[in-house]
């Protein structure tokens, strides 16, 4: 795996289940709950089944009520004998999910291939799927697009005119299809060849996207956290092998102390993350800064001792975040604004309040549970997900930006702004209502930003970076 796909694939959420004990007299969770773990195992089991009729029991017992009426018996023979023939007998490699709404990505090494399974899932005692679908993976090892968003109509032999005309044709298409609304930017050596805005950013207002709508771009933020450290590591203000507890003493999950900024960069300080069941309930304007979210993470027990292993973890970006708070002397917000944002010349990326929208603001849209749109078996309706968020984001992600802003950031990494920096990046983020891709790969930058569910901003931007490649 190259560096570039590593730092792509780390914004997705790694669930271990292996329990830890911490010398510290704390409780710490053990990853995945029973009944997800049970159900993985079952997708596997039938994967491995070794005929369709297995397939078929394991989909009367495991799929929603709304899944099993929207196939056939035959359609799901016909899905078994697709996922068969493309991996064979599969073992699992992981699996990944970007929060406790997100649909489980299980990644599978398979006899006759490797690639995903994603399954999503409603909320009952026993979890019931609500869709699945698989996907192989190339000859690199990134899995290719689903069979909901189609191969995109362009190469990197095609003239910009005819880039443009034919990205048009296609994102037309699915826009018209409700698959997508956001922006899409493609460019080569740093100059848009396309570059264009499709739905709406506000259904309510009737107000469309435009390319200069600010959508939020989830964990691409950990960017601008990590460019923070640099800064501040190459100033001499930090080290990498400092610790949490020499910046926040009495934080008080005690066990959390001895996290290194090296460790919570890499994922393996075992903070706690924010999401789940208490974040859903609590009023959302609680969360209207990163030092809100620091509070509330360090009231959650520790995921797992600090440099136990790698999991994904929101949580130690929020500290890092709070460190450099600490470190600067002034807020985190007014840090990256001051030190990122203006350096790199972007006018229209920061952390506006969602609860108070401006018209160039993108209001997300899902299909997940919401306080107005409980989540069950059956199919939901597209609903607003600003109840599902802080009314800011965090040095974790939640916030805003626009394609050509984050388009403007590359550059300046290019032209050697900010030391260390990979100018080849591949990141992403997503949440209900929010997916936002940024592929750099050499002479070509594809953004994708979308106020729709994940995967589909990712699908579409690493569809079109793949196309580029050919």
């Amino acid at each position: 795996m190259t560096s570039h796909e590593a730092s792509r694939i780390s914004v997705a959420a790694v669930l271990v289940a292996t329990a830890v004990t911490l010398s510290a007299q704390q409780a710490v969770r053990t990853g995945a709950p029973p009944e997800i773990r049970a159900l993985v195992d079952s997708v596997i089991q039938a994967v491995n089944s070794g005929n369709a009729d297995a397939w078929e029991a394991f989909a009367q017992a495991r799929f929603a009520p709304s899944l099993l009426q929207k196939q056939t018996r035959d359609q799901r023979a016909e899905q078994y004998r697709q996922i068969a023939d493309r991996f064979g007998t599969v073992a699992m490699n992981g699996v990944r999910r970007e929060g406790p709404d997100a649909p489980l990505q299980l990644m599978v090494k398979g006899s006759k291939g490797s690639g995903t399974i994603e399954v999503d899932i409603d909320e009952g005692a026993t979890p019931k799927i609500i869709s699945l679908d698989a996907k192989a993976s190339d000859a690199g090892g990134v899995a290719a697009p689903a069979g909901d968003v189609p191969l995109p109509p362009i190469d990197r032999t095609l003239a910009g005119d005819e880039i443009d005309r034919r990205l048009d044709g296609y994102l037309s298409k699915l826009s018209s299809g409700d698959v997508f609304s956001g922006v899409a930017l493609v460019a080569r050596n740093g100059v848009p060849v396309f570059m264009k805005a499709y739905g709406m950013a506000d259904r309510e207002k009737k107000i469309p996207n435009t390319i200069r709508t600010r959508f939020n771009i989830g964990s691409i933020n950990k960017e601008f956290t990590q460019t923070a450290i640099r800064q501040l590591v190459r100033d001499g203000k930090l080290s990498p092998d400092d610790t949490l507890g020499k910046f926040f003493p009495e934080y008080p999950q005690v066990a959390s102390r001895n996290a290194t900024v090296q460790q919570l960069l890499t994922h393996r300080g075992g903070l706690a993350d924010f999401f789940g069941p208490e974040f859903n309930q609590a009023p959302k304007d609680r969360f209207a800064s990163n030092a809100d979210y620091f509070r509330f993470v360090g009231s959650r027990p520790p995921t797992f001792a600090p440099g136990e292993r790698n999991q994904y973890c929101n949580g130690c970006y929020i500290a890092l975040g709070a460190i450099v708070e600490k470190v600067s002397g002034m807020p985190y917000e007014k840090y990256v604004a001051e030190n990122i944002f203006n350096r790199a010349e972007m006018t229209s990326t920061g952390y506006p309040r969602s609860d108070r929208p401006a018209d160039d603001i993108a209001i997300g849209y899902t299909h997940r549970a919401t306080p107005q749109n409980p989540k069950t078996s059956e199919p939901q309706n597209l609903v607003s997900s600003i109840a599902l968020h802080g009314v800011t984001g965090s040095a974790a992600g939640g916030g805003y930006s626009t394609a050509l802003d984050l388009l403007t950031y590359l550059k300046a990494v290019r032209a050697g702004k900010f030391p260390g920096n990979d100018a080849n990046v591949g990141i992403a983020g997503g949440a209900p209502g929010t997916n936002a891709i940024v592929e750099a790969r050499g002479e070509w930058i594809v953004i994708v930003l979308t106020n729709f569910d994940p995967p589909t901003g990712e699908r579409i931007g690493i569809a079109l970076a793949d196309a580029l490649a050919r």
